[in-house]
């Protein structure tokens, strides 16, 4: 043992002296590709020396193992020791490797390199010196101490390249504390893109450790992007590398995150694909979008579930908010388990100044105050002053003529303020200014002349106004045509159901593909029937508006329910499910991470339909997912086989869907092949997947996956 033990100190020996020749030398040196592969093995073996460095020193400063008369113990401390030495040798090469590839911050790689070398040389030292140094109880202390904090230092450092900047302390440091605010005051960059970054990607991509070249911890290194390109294009068909990198499968080796590491969520996706559609503008505020806007609505519910969380108020008692619920008062929950309550206040002749004084029983739950078109006067605003966490109050067409205004301002939290049609003048307007939280105010219909309420606006910085929008001379667009029909497989003809909210609205429709047009396309009315796979494309037209945006809605038939389904090749089990998932008249939907797709990619896809009765079939259509940033393509043929006996089938035809030219958005769409008609027990389906991607796509010459939720016999 003794033996070993020397020979784990001479090995410890040379690898130092050539990592100390390696550091010396280090411009001179081309790493080649074997050692970069032993260079990733840093973060694996960096957990030995760690541990064993650690323990080594505990048991001195706990035992002073020098001194023990147990020469069992003795030598396994040695051991440890000995072990500890080679494993950081072995720990601080394979670190230099790693550090030779590109994505580094020099300036924090420097000190990690050497504060690893440090702990190297340190262990060694030790080894051959550890009887001088352990034979007193002083210098034997020292030691091991200054070998914990070298650990301490060098993965502190370590953290910091790999996960970014203070990773350790970021939950408990206040300055990175993501503040909560309302929808009225949230910046979409600031509030939710920038939070959704800092959570899953800059941890990779930051000044030091700049994967990809990419940094993204400022709004000028998003914009530059990295060796790849610029992040996102919001002309282009997927919106740019972000989205696509975002897209692709799970186990695709460019698919960001990488796997293992936390992963987007659907509605962080929905903000950031929306943000970069609309233009990705860093200044671009919540309020300015569309209560019916799919980015608002997500946006919305993220930020009240953000300043729920913020209440540090207890639940008021259930009794007393029934008490408060009268016929002209209404005191509601704020959201779902959340302790903060809404107060709205209806029927003017109803209302009396008593009826606000109630409320002091709730004074600390009541975060949002309604009183709009109510007879509240001056004197009243002292009350509502005293709802200490009052964030949203609208006195809108109420009886104030701002004269107790001030009175708001012990309202330490109050972001949003409505006075339209009220008489606040000019004056008074100035007073909000000095309001320590108010962000949003209301202004509509009031007695302040357009030039006043200029001045006031470049005078107050911290606060927007909201003085209404006047589009008498502005053409407006229509919104695209609804349709109504609830299935998009039939089994029988049904008819098509259309419609616009708009009176007056003509709705032009194609089923042949095309786009329909004004003057030729034929003019939508009830009792247009379905019968058959078919793509109804609809816009809406009315003199005096833009027309709309092209509506487009597949349908399928099928007329013949297989009796059973069988794989005969297995989906890829990535994506994988039950056969009768093909014949279940269940449509997928574009987000293929939901369960409902079957997928191939490194076989053909191969299913058997059963029929207990021969049936006299014509065409059989495959529905599919077609995603090209995600790799999903269109089959590159299918193939429909029939019989009655399952070992004897014939070929009854071959379709071979076009493929995409370019990166497109995600769609959904049906292959049919059409064929004789053919009296068969038996269906063969073949799906042939892509086997190379063309060269215009990002992963070119991979292979491409088929994705598909349902077969529709005819």
């Amino acid at each position: 043992m003794l033996r070993f033990k020397n020979s784990l100190l001479n090995l410890s020996l040379l690898l130092n002296c050539l990592l100390l020749f390696l550091l010396f030398f280090e411009s001179r040196i081309s790493v080649p590709l074997w050692l970069q592969v032993a260079g990733r093995t840093h973060p694996l073996v960096l957990h030995f020396p760690v541990v064993l460095v650690v323990m080594y020193a505990l048991l001195v400063l706990l035992f002073h193992v020098q001194k023990t008369k147990d020469n069992h113990n003795l030598y396994i401390a040695d051991l440890i020791l000995h072990l500890a030495a080679f494993s950081s040798a072995i720990t601080a090469l394979a670190g230099f490797f790693l550090a030779r590839e590109e994505g580094y911050d020099a300036d924090a790689l420097q000190w990690h390199k050497w504060s690893g070398v440090a702990i190297s040389l340190f262990m060694l030292l030790w080894c051959l010196f550890k009887k001088t140094l352990q034979a007193k109880k002083i210098t034997a202390f020292a030691t091991s101490i200054v070998a914990i904090v070298l650990i301490v230092v060098a993965g502190h450092q370590g953290a910091g390249i790999t996960h970014g900047q203070n990773f350790v302390l970021a939950p408990i440091t206040p300055e990175k504390k993501q503040v909560a605010v309302s929808a009225e005051e949230a910046e979409l960059y600031t509030h939710l893109v920038r939070p959704i970054l800092e959570a899953k990607c800059i941890s990779c991509h930051n000044s030091k450790k700049a994967k990809g070249e990419l940094v993204m911890e400022t709004e000028d290194l998003l914009l530059k992007g990295g060796k790849n390109g610029v992040l996102w294009d919001s002309t282009s068909a997927d919106l740019g590398l972000l989205l696509r990198r975002i897209h692709l499968p799970l186990e695709e080796k460019k698919h960001m995150p990488p796997q293992g590491k936390p992963q987007l969520t659907e509605d962080e996706i929905v903000i950031l694909r929306h943000w970069i559609k609309k233009g990705s503008d860093f200044k671009l505020r919540v309020a300015d979008l569309s209560t019916d806007d799919s980015l608002f609505i997500v946006a919305n519910n993220m930020l009240t579930a953000a300043e729920t969380a913020e209440y540090d108020f207890d639940e008021a008692d259930a009794s007393v908010v029934k008490e408060l619920n009268t016929v002209n008062r209404v005191v509601t929950a704020e959201a779902l388990e959340s302790p903060a309550l809404h107060v709205s206040f209806f029927n003017t002749k109803l209302f009396k100044a008593e009826q606000l004084a109630e409320l002091s029983k709730i004074k600390k739950q009541i975060v949002s105050l309604d009183l709009s078109q109510m007879p509240v006067k001056d004197a009243d605003l002292k009350i509502i002053a005293g709802f200490e966490n009052l964030r949203k109050l609208n006195l809108s067409f109420s009886a104030i003529t701002g004269a107790g205004l001030a009175e708001l301002k012990r309202l330490k939290f109050l972001r949003s303020l409505s006075i339209s049609g009220t008489q606040v003048n000019a004056e008074q307007l100035k007073q909000l200014q000095s309001f320590p939280q108010l962000k949003t105010v209301y202004t509509w219909n009031m007695p302040v002349a357009a030039a006043d309420m200029e001045k006031i606006k470049t005078q107050t910085k911290n606060i927007r106004f909201e003085t209404g929008f006047k589009g008498d001379t502005m053409v407006l667009k229509l919104s695209a045509p609804i349709i109504q029909n609830e299935e998009s497989i039939i089994t029988l003809p049904i008819p098509l159901k259309l419609k616009h909210y708009i009176n007056g609205t003509t709705i032009r429709f194609t089923t042949d593909g095309s786009d329909p047009d004004s003057l030729t396309s034929p003019v939508f009315k009830p009792g247009e029937m379905i019968d058959g796979n078919v793509l109804i494309k609809a816009k809406a037209y009315k003199p005096g508006w833009i027309s709309s945006d092209i509506m487009e809605e597949n349908f399928y038939r099928s007329t013949f329910k297989a009796d059973s389904v069988l794989f005969l090749l297995q989906p890829d089990p990535a994506y994988k499910g039950e056969a009768k998932m093909l014949s279940d008249l269940i449509k997928g939907e574009t987000n293929f991470r939901l369960g409902s797709w079957l997928a191939w990619r490194q076989t053909r896809m191969e299913v058997l339909l059963l029929f207990t009765k021969p049936t006299t079939i014509k065409s059989v259509t495959l529905s599919t997912l077609i995603d090209v940033g995600s790799y999903i393509m269109p089959p590159s043929s299918i193939e429909i086989w029939g019989g009655n006996d399952p070992k004897k089938m014939k070929l009854l035809g071959t379709v071979k869907p076009s493929q995409p030219t370019m990166v497109q958005p995600s769609s959904l769409r049906g292959f049919e092949c059409k064929f004789d008609p053919s009296t068969v027990k038996y269906i063969k389906i073949v799906g042939n997947t892509v086997g190379k991607l063309p060269a215009w796509h990002p992963g070119k010459g991979d292979k491409g996956w088929l994705f598909v939720d349902e077969v529709m016999v005819n």
